[in-house]
């Protein structure tokens, strides 16, 4: 699943910045919602842009940020991939709006660096507190720099990001949230078809 599914985001993520805010807005629509929820909230993103019911609170701030930062965000991702530097990766990420640690490392594990996002199902296996992993955006920037290497470190010493991948589809598939995406296969290729749908 990861071989192939992650690849193809990651090749996609990299081919040009507006593919990167694909990407972006593709993890801004997987907070506080269900998976299967998103390929429905990209299109009305692609319908409706800002303007759409699905960007409420910062997920609105955050596209917007995406949207007006995207050369400098695609030309710093890039710069990390061919460096594979997730946590240089993260630490421009996360000063995009609403993307805090966690989710700035999902986007970072779609474009192919070895980190993984420890969301609210995986500190639920872990036995983690949701908060456990969360970081005040307005820390210093030495002390970000750390808590994002101790995060990505956590991540790689705990399997990386294939094994964070594979196992997360598996938990997930058939869920309350994903009774459609009953397989671990299928939960894989819907982020392929929920960021690449209308590539």
């Amino acid at each position: 699943m990861f071989k192939d599914d992650n690849k193809k985001i990651a090749r996609f993520a990299l081919k040009s910045p507006e593919n990167m805010v694909r990407v972006g807005t593709f993890v801004l629509t997987t907070i506080q919602a269900g998976l299967a929820t998103t390929q429905a909230q990209m299109h009305d993103i692609d319908e409706h842009g800002a303007a759409s019911k699905y960007l409420w609170g910062n997920k609105r701030d955050g596209f917007l940020y995406l949207q007006e930062h995207k050369q400098v965000i695609f030309a710093a991702i890039k710069a990390a991939v061919k460096a594979n530097d997730p946590i240089g990766a993260i630490d421009v990420l996360t000063n995009v709006p609403n993307l805090g640690i966690v989710k700035a490392a999902f986007v970072a594990q779609l474009v192919g660096l070895d980190v993984a996002c420890i969301d609210s199902h995986n500190c639920d296996r872990l036995g983690l507190s949701r908060s456990a992993l969360k970081f005040s955006k307005k820390v210093k920037p030495e002390l970000k720099r750390k808590k994002i290497a101790d995060y990505v470190k956590f991540t790689q010493d705990t399997g990386g990001s294939e094994y964070w991948w594979n196992t997360w589809c598996e938990y997930v598939a058939g869920n309350r949230a994903n009774k459609r995406l009953d397989t671990a296969e299928k939960v894989s290729k819907y982020h392929v078809d929920a960021v690449m749908q209308l590539a």
